[in-house]
């Protein structure tokens, strides 16, 4: 179930991990119903399937039905969307919803109708989408006069979708080369740190991490996200993480961490400096100018001595 606002609509809230503790079948929710609740396919590259979901109203009240498909990750306990998803391991780019209900009526039900058609250069392994069913409450002209105010309810199905070989056959060999880990030494304006992953297994990897920055003047420590990111087989892939939080000067040393499963992190340990442009070339110029003013300072004590010697050689 999702929380979010809408214009005169107020989401029940529910706990985002409810479904993954309930059975394959419906759920009700406000009297509103959803079933099944999990959805789990085994297929091959080039196969489709059709899939329905069953809505119901044991309400009182006219519902209006919205529908869609969306790609997530679980991240500490919050449903994130996947943004971008590639065609080869995307469920919802799989997916076409046929037919579904506009508004249930009450005691009703409806049928929503979903085809996902893989595609030949599908990528081996466990695929996880959600179908997502919110019920609208229609308001008659009196009531959106008094409250414009209603509740609706939102429920999710997961859909799982593993993808064989041609020979119903699963071999995953996921695996990577770390080329990059780390940030260059001389910093004169925020440091940007860069992350670059070849994958060289046939899977594609969700690399993920954080760094952890220790300013050793100060004695502080900062942390800062690495943000989830696709590397697809066989290619490489580039993510820089800007700290603009940096301070203007310091020494510091940092560890990355560095994984694609969420379980085997790898580590990478490294030191960089940072000092503002302008303050290194004040002080260029500070010790340009001292260097300068010296050599003045000799070549006019060496003319005045060579004066001094011409006055004597004369007799002056």
């Amino acid at each position: 179930m999702k929380n979010y606002r809408h214009p005169a609509i107020v989401v029940i809230n529910l706990a985002v991990l409810f479904l993954l503790l309930l059975p394959a079948k419906a759920v009700e929710l406000n009297g509103v119903s959803l079933g099944p609740t999990i959805v789990d396919k085994t297929v091959r590259p080039g196969d489709f399937f059709e899939q329905e979901f069953e809505v119901k109203n044991n309400g009182s009240e006219e519902m209006k039905l919205e529908v869609y498909i969306q790609d997530y990750r679980i991240q500490g306990n919050k449903w994130e969307e996947v943004k971008n998803p590639d065609i080869r391991w995307s469920p919802m780019k799989w997916a076409t919803i046929i037919s579904a209900p506009e508004k249930v009526g009450p005691g009703e039900k409806g049928r929503v109708k979903i085809r996902f058609d893989i595609p030949e250069n599908a990528e081996q392994g466990e695929h996880v989408t959600y179908f997502s069913a919110k019920f609208i409450p229609v308001l008659d002209p009196q009531d959106k006069q008094t409250t414009g105010i209603s509740v609706a309810s939102e429920i999710r199905a997961l859909v799982y979708i593993k993808v064989t070989d041609l020979l119903g056959n699963l071999d995953l060999r996921p695996g990577w080369h770390i080329d990059k880990a780390g940030t260059n030494f001389w910093h004169f304006s925020p440091p940007v740190f860069t992350v670059a992953v070849t994958n060289t297994g046939n899977v594609h990897l969700e690399v993920t991490g954080n760094i952890v920055i220790e300013d050793v003047w100060r004695s502080q420590k900062t942390e800062i996200a690495i943000p989830r990111f696709n590397v697809l087989p066989e290619q490489n892939k580039t993510m820089l993480v800007k700290w603009d939080e940096a301070p203007v000067v310091g020494y510091f040393k940092g560890k990355m961490l560095l994984t694609y499963d969420g379980e085997n992190f790898i580590p990478s340990q490294f030191s960089f400096i940072v000092i503002p442009l302008l303050t290194l070339l004040g002080i260029l110029l500070v010790a340009g100018g001292g260097i300068l003013a010296i050599a003045f300072y000799i070549a006019s004590l060496r003319r005045r001595l060579k004066e001094a010697e011409e006055k004597i050689k004369r007799g002056d």
